[in-house]
Formats: structure tokens, sequence, C-alpha cells
């Protein structure tokens, strides 16, 4: 009789059994996300041997993940194969949006072939009497560039010819700069001569401005556009802007040193922003562009983009190849090209082209500027016109920086009675002080206040009131005060 151990020795591996749910024999473990890595072998199972002639109890099978199915070479896919199935079917539910191509659809542009990749241009001439509102274009090809240095007081605009002036304005991905923000459409306009044949009337046929539009089809093609705008710049002998200098010249060379490109040329540059607030500050309560090309051009734009809506009408075109929402934004962009070529021409000269009270702001910065002659030209005629308070004041002030003292004391006198302006007090007493020795009328004018800190206003009372007490309280009379043949006001002291 054979013993225990040699019986149990028979028995060969005992199956996989559980004890209150533990395995007796631990189970494999299981692979990464229940796929087989290629190459890993599995545990195999141990088989039951038979034991003294009957059949061993069968063994539980252990849960198993279901295998992928095998490649075509017979080899299990491995992981990254399976992932790249399972993103092939899942875009099987959403068709790619069509690729943004202005040149096959509503938009006005071109495909250009340049050696940095496609360039999107759109080209349009004007004609020879083309106009935004009431200002016709041509008028800028003849302004006096001495005028618009003296209006941007910038000396080095004088030298410049108008000609080849370069107008600029762009559309952006935002408005807060910084490398984030790309020109996504650059506006530019330049005078082009045209052929030399004379038109019906003598002037040249073709003569008028290029629009030339370009559009950046997609993120990460604004090299040629780029390229194209240093060859447009080394041309021009300035850059005409609305706000240029502080957003739209920054942020383009911003873009040249991302693209690891040579920077534009530095020229002189007319923005007009500043032209603008100086010339309509007293009339405008905005000087937007919009609100110069309605109150000072006469045209109203109808059904243009506002904006605010440009970024997102270009975020559009690109997640969805949307052209209808892009054409407004180019639209716009022309438009405010255009618009800078007309004020270039009214402010060219102004004389015959602005209203009075915009006149009144041009006589003002050119008292600046130290153009005096020309400056008392124009506030003249501002006056005449009816510019009011502004006209009154700006000719009041050139008169007194031109030393005409009565002509400036008439101003002021006339614009005291008009409205309630300190300033326009401490000027009066000024003059009633050092040029009239009118010290009574100084005194009160003192008294109502004026445009000055506290302690300057106290100190010119208590030197008025001296000056009172030694000549015993008589006022001396005003020259327009003296009869007519009377000689001149005699002076504190003389006999």
């Amino acid at each position: 009789m054979s013993s225990f151990k040699s019986k149990l020795a028979r028995l060969g591996p005992l199956p996989t059994e559980r004890r209150g749910g533990a395995p007796l024999v631990p189970a494999p473990e299981p692979l990464a996300r229940g796929v087989a890595a290629e190459g890993a072998e599995r545990p195999a199972m141990p088989a039951a041997a038979p034991s003294g002639g009957g059949a061993a109890p069968a063994a539980r099978p252990t849960a198993r993940p279901t295998p992928a199915p095998p490649a075509a070479d017979g080899a299990r896919p491995s992981l990254d194969e399976l992932r790249e199935r399972i993103s092939r079917i899942v875009a099987r539910g959403a068709p790619p949006a069509p690729r943004a191509d202005p040149s096959r659809g509503e938009l006005p542009f071109h495909v250009e072939q340049t050696p940095g990749g496609p360039l999107y241009v759109s080209r349009t001439r004007s004609l020879a009497a083309a106009r935004v509102g009431r200002a016709p274009l041509v008028a800028a090809r003849d302004a006096d560039p001495a005028m618009l240095a003296l209006l941007a007081l910038d000396p080095a605009l004088a030298g410049c010819d108008v000609r080849r002036a370069l107008f600029l304005d762009t559309e952006t991905t935002g408005l807060a700069g910084g490398t984030g923000t790309v020109p996504f459409l650059v506006g530019l306009a330049w005078f082009d001569p045209g052929a030399a044949s004379a038109g019906p009337l003598g002037e040249p046929s073709s003569d008028g401005f290029i629009l030339e539009q370009l559009l950046l089809r997609r993120l990460g093609e604004e090299e040629p556009i780029l390229r194209r705008l240093a060859e447009r710049l080394a041309d021009a002998s300035m850059i005409i802007t609305y706000n240029g200098k502080a957003f739209d010249m920054p942020l383009l060379r911003t873009r040249y040193v991302m693209n690891r490109l040579p920077p534009p040329p530095e020229l002189p540059h007319l923005d007009l922003v500043h032209v603008a607030r100086r010339i309509h500050k007293a009339r405008l309560k905005t000087r937007t562009l919009l609100a110069l090309e309605h109150d000072v051009l006469g045209r109203v734009r109808v059904g243009d983009v506002p904006g605010g809506e440009i970024v997102a009408c270009y975020a559009h075109f690109l997640r969805t190849g949307d052209e209808e929402a892009l054409l407004g934004v180019v639209e716009h962009n022309a438009a405010d090209v255009l618009a800078m070529v007309a004020l270039v021409g009214l402010y060219g000269e102004p004389l015959g082209s602005l209203a009075a009270g915009d006149l009144a702001g041009v006589a003002a910065t050119l008292r600046r500027a130290g153009a005096l002659e020309r400056a008392a030209e124009l506030a003249d005629a501002a006056v005449e016109r009816g510019g009011g308070a502004a006209a009154r004041r700006a000719r009041g002030d050139i008169a007194k920086a031109r030393g005409d003292k009565a002509r400036a004391l008439s101003d002021y006198e006339a614009l005291a009675a008009e409205i309630d302006d300190p300033a326009v007090r401490l000027e009066l007493a000024k003059l009633y002080e050092h040029h009239v020795r009118a010290f009574a009328r100084a005194l009160d004018l003192a008294d109502q206040g004026t445009a000055e800190p506290e302690p300057a206003q106290a100190r010119r009372r208590a030197r008025l009131q001296r000056k009172i007490d030694r000549r015993g309280g008589a006022a001396l009379p005003l020259p327009f005060e003296q009869p007519e043949g009377a000689g001149a006001l005699r002076r504190e002291g003389e006999e």
C-alpha cells in the first residue's frame, strides 16, 4: 500500500481554487489597458493530470481581456497603431472644414507666388474724380507738405514729396499689441500718375490712387506680406497713418522680428490722429476716423463692420472658410485707407476746404508751430466765417504772440462777454495791468477768478492793490475809450 505522499505526487499541480474569494494561486497581472504588448508571452495554464483512473476536475478559466485582431502580417497591433485607428474612426463624425482660399470665391484677391510663399493681393485704382463724401481724393496729390509739417508739429515732413507718400492701415487679431497680435489685413494706398496721355479735360487719363490690400489667409504665412510691405516702404517718401505711431507701425516691426526678417526703413511719419485732435477738438467730441469721415468729409458708411467685431469675423473665416464673414472687413479697411487720403487733401490746403470752427483749430496749431503770419490769416478767416468763441480765442492768442496787444485786448473783451472762462480773464488781467495799466479793472478780473493757482492769484491781487493805492484809485481810460484824435495813452509816471 502506497503512502499518501506518493499518491499526492501522482496528482500533479492543483487547479486554481478559491477559499473565501481569494485565489490559491495568484493570477497573472493584466497588461496595460487590456492590450498585450508586442513580444509578451502569456503564462501557460496548469494542465490537470489524471489520477487513479479518474478525471481530474476541470480548471476554472481565468478572466482575460479580449485580444485585439491580428495585424495583416499576423503580429498583434501595437498601442500606437490602435490609437491611430481610434483617431480615424472619431474623425469620420466631423468632416474637416474647407480650406480658406480667397482667390477662388467672393473676396477680390488673387494669388501671387513669391519665394516666401503665396501672397494674396487685391489691387484697384481710383478714378481721377473719385471722392470720399465731398472731399476729392486727388487733392491729396497737391497737398502742401509744409502745411502738413506745421499741423503735425514735425519739421521732418516739410521736405517730403506727398506724391510718394504711402498710406497704411491694418486690421489685426487684437488691440492689445504684443507678440500674440497678428495683422491679418494690410491696406496700402499711394498716388500713381498713370499714363502720360491727357484726358478730355486735359488731366492725365489714368491719374489716381492705387489701393492695395494684403490678406493673411492662414496664420504662419506672414513672410510674403512683410516682404511686400518692405518693398512699398522702400519706394515711399513718408508714411501716413491714423494712430499708426502708437499701434500699426510698432506692431508691424514686431512681426518682422518674429519672422526673422530685416526691419523696414524708418521714414518720416504723419499720424493724422494727432492732427485731427488739434484741429477738431473745439467742434467734435470724438475724433475717431469714422467720426471724421461723417462730420468732416460728409460720408456715412452703410453696413460697415464695427471695429469690435473684426477679430471675430477673421476667427470665423479661419475656422470655416466662410468668405462672406471677411468681405465686410475688407471693405472696412479700404474705406479707412481712402478716408485718410481725403483728409490729407483737406489738411494740405485748409483755407478753402475746412469749416470755420476747424479753421480756428488750424490757426491755433500754426501759432504753436511759430507760423504767426499764416496763423493770423486763417484766424481772420475763421472769425469772418462765424467760427465763434474758438475763432476769437485763436485770433486773440495769435495777436498777443505777434505783439498786437490792442487786437488781443479787443478779442479777449468780446470773448469774455460771450463765455465765462477763467483763462480769458487771466489774459485780460495781464493786458489791463501791463499794457493798459488799468489796475482797478485788472483787480476786478482777478477777484472774479483766473486760471492760476491760489498763491499766484493772491500775489497778483496784492500787487494790483499796491499799484492802485500808489495812484490814488484813479483809473486810466482804455485805448478804445479815448476820444478820436487823442494822443497815445500816457504811462504811469509820465507828465
